[in-house]
């Protein structure tokens, strides 16, 4: 009988980091994880790594790339609310490190003067 290899273990300090980058990108006002600048916010674990996720002994840095128009009080609240259960006991630092693309603009009336410029 052939028995599957064991997952590489995703728990650092004590938390799962990729329990933790799933749960931040479910977020709605969440548009991924990011990586940042080098030295930005990463976890490497065998085979992989995860960016805009690092934890410490006593606090969870994450990085993300926000939806445009969402409060940045009201993003770090969804953040720490959905990794309240996976790191109960640590400090969950939020940065916002890019914001995705504001909407187009509402086509508005055309230009009266460029519609008159007719000779």
């Amino acid at each position: 009988m052939t028995t599957a290899p064991a997952a590489p273990s995703a728990v650092v300090n004590g938390v799962d980091v990729v329990a933790v980058a799933a749960a931040v990108t479910a977020c709605p006002a969440v548009a991924g994880l990011h990586a940042g600048p080098r030295g930005g916010p990463a976890t490497y674990l065998p085979g992989q790594q995860v960016d805009g996720v690092r934890v410490g002994p006593h606090s969870v840095q994450i990085a993300i790339r926000a939806r445009w128009g969402v409060p940045v009080g009201e993003v770090a609240a969804q953040i720490r609310h959905a990794l309240r259960a996976l790191a109960p006991d640590r400090r969950v630092d939020v940065v916002i490190a890019d914001l995705t693309d504001p909407p187009p603009a509402p086509a508005g009336p055309a230009d009266p003067e460029a519609v008159a410029c007719k000779h």
